[in-house]
């Protein structure tokens, strides 16, 4: 009978209690499938017999990251200390579990993650290596479930509005904008459903009124994984309530009223509506990962 494939699971920041977590996360999830891995440091003397048993298997990197770094390290040294550490050429899959490593940066050619493939390759003067997988975006957790925000569209629009907060006529024109993230118009279709499910919500006069409510239920669920969200929906719900700052602020002009502050507003509204946008986008697992 031929012996499972063996894993290891490599903590890039062991000082970061999130990094620490996430990878005992990814130990659970193998000892699920039957394989008890314990996470190790990558200054940690244990490493090279980690590593050195590896051939024909799966190698997870799991720390903090970003377009150009995996963990605190370039991908390049990351590479050297890999195979100073028995490495074997023959390894299966890498998996980066690192914020953005399968995102590429306008400032280099590749991805964190292929740019360690490429490395490797050279490392071993070889034509082909392991399959390694990145993230196409940032890594949370839901619920104790590890998953990934993909970077795409909403995100980018996300970060302009935030950028955006208090230039009334940038607001504008995003708001515009934001009718090709949901053509169907499907946030406010899915807003009229949940309006049907709470009568309560569907009393109120203002839609304004209404919003807020459904998110103070949303919030109560933001942590659970089981209870699923569509992006959609609160995204309507952003873009009603960036509506009526915008409405708010000419109205405030008008009056020579200097209490509103715009930028207060928008930002108090995306700090409470990103997280359940971001969950939707987390919970759909589409376009997560990028292999190569």
């Amino acid at each position: 009978m031929a012996s499972p494939p063996p894993y290891a699971i490599v903590v890039l920041s062991p000082e970061d209690p999130a990094v620490r977590d996430g990878a005992q996360r990814v130990a659970q999830k193998l000892l699920r499938r039957g394989h008890d891995v314990a996470p190790v440091n990558l200054n940690s003397p244990a490493l090279a017999n980690r590593l050195g048993q590896l051939a024909g298997g799966t190698l997870y990197l799991v720390g903090h990251g970003d377009e150009l770094s995996i963990g605190d390290w370039a991908p390049s040294n990351l590479a050297v200390i890999l195979e100073d550490n028995g490495l074997p050429h023959n390894i299966a899959r890498i998996q980066v579990l690192t914020c953005r490593s399968g995102v590429q940066s306008p400032f280099r050619l590749e991805a964190p993650a292929l740019a360690l493939k490429r490395d490797l390759m050279a490392l071993y003067r070889q034509d082909a290596f392991a399959r390694v997988t990145g993230l196409t975006g940032t890594a949370v957790d839901y619920g104790g479930s590890f998953r990934v925000i993909p970077q795409g569209p909403v995100v980018t629009w996300l970060e302009k509005v935030r950028a955006a907060a208090g230039d009334a006529n940038g607001l504008r024109i995003l708001l515009d904008q934001a009718d090709a993230l949901d053509p169907q118009s499907l946030g406010n279709t899915l807003f009229q459903g949940f309006l049907d499910a709470h009568p309560d919500l569907k009393g109120e006069d203002e839609e304004k009124d209404q919003i807020y409510g459904a998110i103070q239920l949303l919030l109560n669920d933001l942590q659970d994984k089981n209870q699923q969200l569509d992006f959609k929906l609160p995204l309507y719900m952003l873009v009603q309530q960036i509506g009526d700052a915008l409405d708010e602020a000419e109205e405030a002009e008008d009056t020579k009223d200097d209490e509103f502050d715009l930028g207060e507003s928008i930002t108090s509204t995306l700090d409470t509506l990103e997280p359940l946008i971001t969950k939707g986008l987390a919970l759909s697992g589409h376009h997560s990962k990028v292999h190569y």
